[in-house]
């Protein structure tokens, strides 16, 4: 990429300093904040007192037992009551000489005579806002842009600078006024005195958590003490059982501080965006807020293109014009403008397809919603020029470093051969031939895309249930939307159920504007299911008005008969489909805790008990499946062969205390082939019968 002239984007210039100043929300949780945190420090030290009374009585009483009675067993028993006691204040001091260290191997450093306009732009910025220069500045390949430091208990106590990372999935993304308010909105967290105690109140919650959920080290102690001896064993046992017992109280308590935390971190947000505002504008921020969703939504798409072309042997020689265009893209096929190269993104982009009404305030979210942050960067109304300059012009030797960040993150992803390298071109040519297999005719105008055709009463269609002259007719922008107000309410009566249930620990909530109590949930969702079931019936009839309408072309070249039948077809295999991944999603509910929780080996027995059960009736499934004409076309060589290894063995999955990760690879690759299969052959079957019928009609 060519050096091109870098402009700074302005400043605003005489805004009341005001906007800087906390709000009164702000203020309010940092009360609760400081009250949240002397409630730690007071159940804390009284935790410690309790334990350093525990550690006095059980070393006096091992001290007395071995004066008086002093043989071999008696002085187990009084070095066990010493350990316990040791043990118990061990656990609750062990925060202290722990650090946590952020993970830096997918980071890579660069340094100022690398980048001095990228240095000059930051060095600008900070002085601007009121920051500290960085310590160091990371590039990693994400959609992403943070501030970040290795934090212990000391953190709290001694100052130390921040390291900046930069996404470049970012600065694909932004151009240079974007670019400035980000990074501007990551330096606000750090610029004002009062957004110093967001440090101080998430190291308590380290803290609080190490002594929850950080204890690898500690069982580790335990265990290796209680395999010395059976004296010891018993004391060990009484120690977990007292470590149970605290854990359960601070529980309580990490509930209490890391409510409020949040709450004052969604405000630490609103802040960092006014210090944002301050030095570049409301309006960039903005933005770049929008056209961030976007960009992480099509990084992510990326990837799982990649993987696909993975098994080709395919590699992309520089991942960032891939990036960019399958943005672009997708912004035409939403119908959004690009400009200057990026989508304009803005929040009426994408109303059509969320037709929710209920509005929850997640009182667990570090952030606020977008809409939040972007009601309050309108209400600063600060507004400046755009720097229309990609943020690639801050960075020397642009395509060098995106090559770079590319073969980091292929470094340890192994190919059966030298992999061939995937350009631009190649991306594209191999990007449309995805699309095309899994797109529906544009005809339809998307009324298909998300969704299986309703079944509908094939032998009622002796008279003609539509009287529309075209396809057009009938899909009119209010039939288009119905899809997704269906989806709309679905997903409102599910969250209505959620809070009705307890699992959603909601008071208030709003639907259709209006402010509800929970005891209103269950009126709600009763009033939903009645417009749901209105809204499916109006949907089943605008599909048998279009299967009326081709059926009623298609007898005109005396294919009416055959249409009726691939629509036979259609629906059978749509239910069978449906079966299938229910089958799948169960097995899959199932067996996915054991991948995200450390649990007893008991809970994995039970979990290890119902996959086989599950499993036998997939596995026949799967034999029948294979067995099926239709069904191999869908199946690469290598899915294949999985199968048939998978379908070979009686697979042990865990055998104590190991879990058998081959097993369970080959599990995994087996269930993703049995639902991946499923899903194509329905999703094809209706692709060919949509595009057939339509050559009735052109």
């Amino acid at each position: 990429m060519s050096a091109i002239p870098i402009s700074y984007p302005i400043t605003p210039q005489g805004v009341d300093e005001t906007v800087l100043q906390p709000s009164k929300a702000f203020k309010q949780e940092v009360t609760k904040v400081l009250f949240a945190i002397f409630f730690f420090m007071i159940v804390y030290l009284l935790l410690m007192v309790a334990a350093l009374l525990l550690a006095f009585l059980c070393g006096f009483g091992g001290v007395m037992l071995v004066t008086y009675m002093p043989k071999f067993f008696t002085l187990m028993i009084g070095i066990g009551l010493v350990g316990l006691g040791v043990m118990v204040i061990f656990f609750l001091l062990k925060f202290l000489f722990k650090k946590n260290k952020v993970d830096r191997s997918h980071l890579i450093e660069i340094k100022e005579h690398d980048q001095p306009a990228l240095f000059s732009f930051i060095r600008t910025l900070t002085q601007e806002t009121a920051s500290d220069f960085p310590k160091k500045i990371y590039i990693s390949s994400e959609v992403n842009a943070s501030v970040f430091y290795d934090s212990s208990f000391w953190s709290m106590f001694l100052p130390i600078r921040k390291n900046l990372q930069i996404g470049l999935g970012l600065v694909n993304s932004v151009n240079l006024s974007e670019f400035k308010a980000i990074l501007a909105h990551e330096f606000g967290h750090f610029s004002q005195r009062s957004m110093k105690l967001g440090s101080y109140v998430y190291n308590v919650n380290q803290i609080i958590y190490n002594l929850l959920y950080d204890n690898d080290n500690y069982g580790q102690t335990l265990e290796r003490w209680a395999n010395i001896s059976g004296y010891f064993a018993f004391f060990a046992n009484i120690t977990i059982r007292i470590v149970i017992a605290i854990q359960w109280i601070l529980q309580k308590v990490y509930a209490v501080v890391n409510k409020s935390y949040m709450a004052l971190s969604r405000q630490m947000e609103f802040h960092a965006d006014a210090v944002s505002a301050y030095v570049s504008g409301s309006d960039h921020l903005i933005t770049s807020l929008r056209r961030l969703e976007v960009a992480d939504n099509a990084y992510n798409r990326l990837f799982e293109y990649y993987d696909l072309w993975h098994k080709q042997n395919l590699k992309p020689d520089n991942l960032y014009p891939h990036h960019i265009d399958l943005m672009n893209q997708f912004a035409r096929e939403q119908a959004i403008p690009v400009v200057n190269g990026l989508p304009q993104v803005n929040s009426n982009s994408f109303a059509r397809f969320n037709k929710a009404r209920l509005v929850i305030k997640d009182q667990w979210a570090s952030h606020p919603s977008t809409e939040d942050r972007e009601a309050h960067l309108n209400k600063l109304n600060i507004r400046t020029e755009t720097v229309t300059d990609s943020a690639w012009a801050l960075f020397r030797n642009a395509e060098a470093l995106q090559k770079q960040v590319t073969e980091k993150i292929y470094s340890r992803v192994n190919f059966e051969n030298p992999p061939q390298a995937l350009d631009l071109h190649s991306f594209r040519k191999l990007y449309a031939t995805e699309v095309e297999k899994y797109q529906l005719n544009h005809k339809y105008k998307g009324f298909f895309n998300y969704r299986n055709i309703s079944v509908v009463n094939l032998k009622s269609f002796g008279e003609s249930l539509s009287d529309a002259k075209s396809l057009e007719d009938i899909l009119n922008d209010q039939a288009l939307d119905l899809p997704y107000i269906i989806e709309g309410m679905k997903t409102d009566i599910h969250h209505l159920d959620l809070i009705q249930q307890g699992v959603m620990p909601v008071k208030n909530f709003e639907f259709n504007g209006n402010r509800y109590k929970k005891t209103d949930a269950a009126f709600l969702s009763s009033q939903l299911n009645a417009e749901l079931a209105d809204a499916e019936n109006q949907l089943k009839m605008i599909d048998a008005k279009i299967i009326s309408f081709f059926i009623d072309a298609a007898a005109k070249n005396g294919q009416s008969a055959r249409l009726i039948e691939r629509y036979s077809e259609l629906f059978q295999t749509a239910e069978s489909a449906e079966a299938d991944l229910k089958k799948y999603s169960e097995i899959m509910e199932i067996i996915n805790p054991i991948f995200y929780n450390n649990l007893p080996f008991t809970e994995i027995h039970i979990i290890m008990a119902k996959v086989k059960n599950n499993e036998i009736v997939i596995k026949e499934r799967l034999k029948n499946l294979m067995n099926e004409s239709t069904i191999p076309q869908y199946l690469s060589d290598q899915d294949k062969k999985t199968l048939e290894d998978y379908l070979s063995k009686n697979l042990d999955y865990f055998r104590e205390p190991n879990f058998n990760n081959d097993a369970l690879m080959l599990f995994n690759q087996a269930m993703h082939i049995y639902q991946s299969v499923v899903s194509e052959r329905s999703f094809t079957i209706k692709k060919n019968l949509l595009e057939w019928q339509l050559s009735f009609v052109e």
